[in-house]
Formats: structure tokens, sequence, C-alpha cells
């Protein structure tokens, strides 16, 4: 399973994108490796207060412009105090040469600046703006009791007024310094800042890791207590075990097994595999679970957990096996005509998953473990064809919004051939799940020039060079890191099967395409047609307008009316579900552009 390819941990979240600490908005972005497929706020587990992932109330240490504010305990009072911890002075210099703050402003942030660097405290005394649901009010944080109640309360404490400021409206601060000076407490007045930009991702005034500094070690316990084989892939509790010697063969699969995070044997040259009962700190005698550490050594030996990168544990410095760097399209002509195919691609993967998780037998009746393979690898095989159509719609919006063309039709002319990760193409093939149909399948999804992967770093370059393309650009690196998610997961669906033998023991019979007049192939090929009708419509009249026919294409996708139920009673038959071309140009298949 090691291949020489680009890292596919493509980030997402704008402040782990972001040059510098305070860039400017038309500097570039890069990639950093190290970020999951999963890195939006939006995506975290938030199971707990302040969180996993970060500490939330990190994101009102900006809650004013050009200050960095901490809200501070003192004794048992929780967040009596809130303090500034530093000035942005770049920001500040800007703001000024373009005349967007006063000369009495610029001198007070230089005054707190100055006396920060010395060891002068400054803290915020008051503070007078619209808390929201407790209105407009003049609050002094010394006077905040940390109880709220009543019709005319006041917030708890520091650190929940400022997150009930309301956003965009101003805020006035009265800031005093310990110890004082001759000329007084500072006044300051602005509108209470954004924390996330029109995109939703985090604003441009964050710096990488400034949301997760103030965390410790928690969560390392959940992964303990939660067994194995929980967590989401931004939270690997297993991983692939870090490499001995850097000359180990690709093909010597003991480095290719997973092995449990935490696990209390540290071996390089041996470690215990992870297997499909979990693992525990106690494992009773006999069992084949692996002995994880207890919560005491996690506490004092965390530095024993290795970094994951790339699914594998590391404990040398990373160095990335970086191909060639993708190079952009030569006009918006060639980009047009790749991303019209890469929705084709979407549309023709869809289906071909689609056609092999429906060759899957109905798991009851069968032994247990063969039930929860069966049953795993088709849910997880279902999954990633709906992230399909969802793709589909991606490449949709990017095309329309760039508006590359005047005449601008929706793109859902299926792939006639797929990228083979072999630096060639297949023609597109419904074949049951067996293990050459799920090598197939990860060749197409692997983090690879020749692959899927390679089209849209193609797509990605050339809109990196385009102004004013950065949500575009976000669209298409949310495939691409979703694509090493589809990756992943056929990894795992292959381990399932593969543990079975014959692949009739999990395969319908006799998982072939049925006659041409069998009337539940015929309603396949009805509903198909429907659904790209639906979408069709969809996708040329745009949001919000269009959103009656997308739930319309979304009803003849899952329903037991729609796709599914169709699916559903071809399988049954024992027959192998196909899709047959359709004439019509608009859903005609296409070949790969030749530029």
């Amino acid at each position: 399973m090691t291949t020489s390819t680009t890292p596919k941990l493509l980030p997402r979240n704008v402040a782990a994108l972001r040059v510098g600490q305070m860039p400017k908005p038309d500097e570039t972005v890069r990639t950093v490796v190290g970020n999951s497929v999963s890195t939006r706020l939006e995506s975290g587990i938030g199971n707990f207060y302040p969180g996993l992932e970060c500490d939330l109330r990190n994101l009102e240490r900006r809650f004013f412009p050009f200050l960095v504010v901490d809200a501070q305990s003192v004794g048992e009072q929780v967040f009596r105090n809130a303090v500034i911890v530093a000035v942005d002075a770049a920001g500040v210099a800007d703001a000024a040469g373009r005349g967007l703050i006063s000369a009495t402003d610029l001198a007070s942030y230089r005054t707190i600046e100055r006396d920060l660097t010395r060891g002068v405290r400054w803290s915020i005394e008051t503070i007078i703006g619209d808390f929201g649901p407790l209105k407009q009010l003049t609050v002094t944080l010394g006077e905040l009791s940390g109880e709220s109640f009543g019709d005319e309360r006041l917030p708890p404490d520091a650190w929940t007024a400022i997150r009930l400021l309301k956003e965009g409206a101003n805020v006035t601060l009265k800031l005093t310094r310990q110890p004082a000076s001759g000329s007084g407490p500072i006044t300051l007045t602005a509108p209470r800042a954004r924390y996330l930009d029109d995109n939703g991702a985090l604003a441009r005034m964050f710096v990488p890791g400034e949301l997760t500094q103030s965390l410790c070690s928690p969560w390392t316990h959940d992964f303990r207590d939660c067994a194995c084989f929980y967590w989401a892939s931004n939270h690997p509790d297993i991983a692939l075990p870090p490499l001995p010697d850097p000359s180990v063969s690709p093909t010597d699969t003991r480095w290719e097994r997973d092995t449990a995070w935490e696990r209390a044997d540290r071996s390089i040259q041996s470690p215990p595999v992870a297997t499909d009962q979990g693992s525990d700190q106690g494992p009773s005698v006999g069992s084949t679970q692996i002995p994880e550490m207890a919560h005491h050594e996690i506490n004092r030996e965390w530095q024993l957990l290795n970094f994951v990168a790339e699914r594998r544990e590391r404990v040398a410095p990373y160095a990335p096996n970086i191909s060639r760097l993708a190079s952009p399209f030569a006009d918006d002509a060639v980009l047009l005509a790749n991303l019209r195919y890469a929705a084709g691609v979407e549309l023709g993967v869809m289906l071909e998953y689609l056609s092999a998780a429906w060759s899957l037998k109905k798991p009851n009746g069968l032994p247990q473990t063969l039930q929860d393979d069966i049953k795993s690898s088709f849910a997880e095989i279902r999954r990633i064809a709906i992230g399909e159509m969802h793709h589909l719609r991606a490449v949709n919006d990017v095309i329309f919004q760039l508006r590359l063309s005047t005449q601008l039709e929706p793109a859902l002319a299926i792939a006639a051939e797929i990228p083979n990760g072999e630096g060639g193409f297949s023609p597109l093939r419904f074949l049951p799940a067996n293990p050459p149909t799920i090598q197939r399948f990860l060749d197409i999804e692997a983090p690879s020039d020749s692959a899927v992967d390679g089209l849209y770093s193609h797509i990605l370059a050339t809109l990196q060079k385009r102004s004013g393309a950065e949500e575009q650009t976000q669209s298409i690196r949310t495939i691409m890191s979703e694509g090493a998610d589809h990756y992943q997961t056929f990894l795992f669906v292959q381990e399932w099967l593969g543990r079975h033998t014959p692949e009739t023991t999990y395969l319908i019979s006799p998982a072939s395409p049925p006659p041409a007049n069998n009337q539940a192939h015929k309603t396949l090929q009805d509903r198909y047609r429907n659904l790209l009708e639906s979408l069709y419509s969809a996708y040329k009249t745009g949001l919000p307008a269009g959103g009656i026919a997308l739930n319309a294409a979304r009803t003849a996708m899952l329903a037991p009316d729609g796709i599914v139920g169709a699916l559903d009673a071809i399988a049954a038959q024992g027959f192998l579900p196909i899709f047959d071309p359709i004439v019509d140009p608009r859903f005609a298949p296409i070949g790969h552009p030749t530029s």
C-alpha cells in the first residue's frame, strides 16, 4: 500500500493555509502537510467543553480589532479578568496608513504595545456594548459575581461577557494600566470583530496553532476510554506503525497492519497488530486485545505518543515524497473541458460504486464476522457513492461560478473512461465487489498524479493562479481531501472482505447483469434518467430557485421508490445492477480531454 505519491493531507482551514503571521488579502496560500481531511471547525467531535480539536475560548482572544486578549482566573473566580497580551502592530500601522483609525487611537495602541514589551500589564476594566440577549450594557468586569440570573442580569464572567458581544456592533473598552500611569486609562471604540469569514472559515487574524495552544491532554484519555476503532479520521486511535528503517520494503506487510496508537508496547521492531476486538488497558488472559497505556502513563509519558502523518506514525523528521508539481491548464477553454470531464468522472465512479455495493449479499443469517464485514463494506461503499454525488454538484458549482463560457450547461455527461492510476484510462465498468474490483477502486482514488487526484491537481493549480477564485479553490481542495478519505476507506473494505474466501461467500449469485428485458433493470434505467433530469433542472436554475429540483434529485437517489429501491429489486434476483448509456447529448458518455 506504499506508493510514490503526492501527500493528500490538504488543509481546509484558512489559518493553516496562510503564509506568515498576519498576511495581506492578496497573499498566496500554501498547503501544510499534517492537517487531516477534516480540519474545519464544523467537523469537530465537540462532545465536551472547551473542545477536543481546539479551545473554543480562544475564538474570543481577538474580539477587538488589533488586540489579543486572554480571560484569566483569580483564585477560585473563573475568568475574573481580561488581560491584553499582544497588539497587532502591523495591522495598526496598516489601518492608520489607510485612515481607518484616528491618530489618538494609533498612539493608544502604540502605548499599550510599548508597555507590554516592558512587562507592564494592561487589562480591560469596563466594556460598553450590545450583549445580545442582555441588551446594551456597561459591564465592569471586576464587579461580575460568577452568577447570572434575572431579567436585568449581568454576564457571569469576563469571557462570557466578551462572548455575548454582538458581532459588528460598536464596543467601547476602558483599559487600565498596572502600575497606573499619570496619563490614566485608555478608551478605545471599534466594531466587535468576526471570527469567521464569509466562507465559514477562520478569519485571517488567527494564526496557525492559536486555537489549540491552551489545550492539555484530556483527549488522549478519551481515546483510551472510548475503545479502539471509535474515533474519526482526524483523531486516529489506530494507525500504521512507524517504519524501523527507511529501507523497509513496501511489500513487507508487517508494516501495513494497523496498531493501537496508545499501546503499552512501544516496540518499533515488532509493534502489536490492532484487532477487530479493539484494545484495552488490562485484557483478560488469552485475549487478542492490545494492552494500552494507563491514564497516569499517558500524562507522564505523552511524548512517547507519535505524530501521525498520512496515516502512519512518524518517529523521524517527516520528508514528504512529492512528485512533480501539477501544471495549470493553458486557458479557460481547457479548464472548462477538464471540469466537465471531472464531473463526468464523479458521476461514473458513483455508478460503479453503487453497482459494486449492491453485489454484496444481504448479511442476515450469515456467520457474525461475515455479517459485520458485509454490513460495514456495504455502508462505506454506499457512503462513498453518495459523496461522489456531492462532488458532482461541487464541480458544477465551480463551473457556473467561474462563468468560463457565455453559454453554460450543467455538466452531467458521464465519463466513458476513468483515470486508472497507471497513467492511462479504463472504460467505465460495472463489476461485483471482488478483490480485483476493490483494487480498481483503490487505483481510481489513490493519491497519484495518474489517478483522479491528478486531474484535480491540475484544476487546482489553474485556480490558484486565477484572481478571485479562492472559494472555487477551496471547493476543489475539499473534493481532493475527501478523495483521500475514500482511498483510506477502500483500504478498509479490502481488508474486511479479504478475510473471506472464496468471494462467493459474500457476493450475490450469479452477480452478472440482468437480461435487457428484465423489468427491474428497466425501472432502474428510468429512475436514473429521472435523477439526471432533476439534477439538470436544479443546476441550470441555480439556488435557491433550483432547490425544489435538487430535493427531487435527492429523493430519486435515496428513496425506496428511487434508485436505491430499484437496486434492491435487481440484487434480490441475484443480478448485478448496471446502468445503460443514455443517448441524450446532455447525459451521453464523453471521453477525456486531450489537453
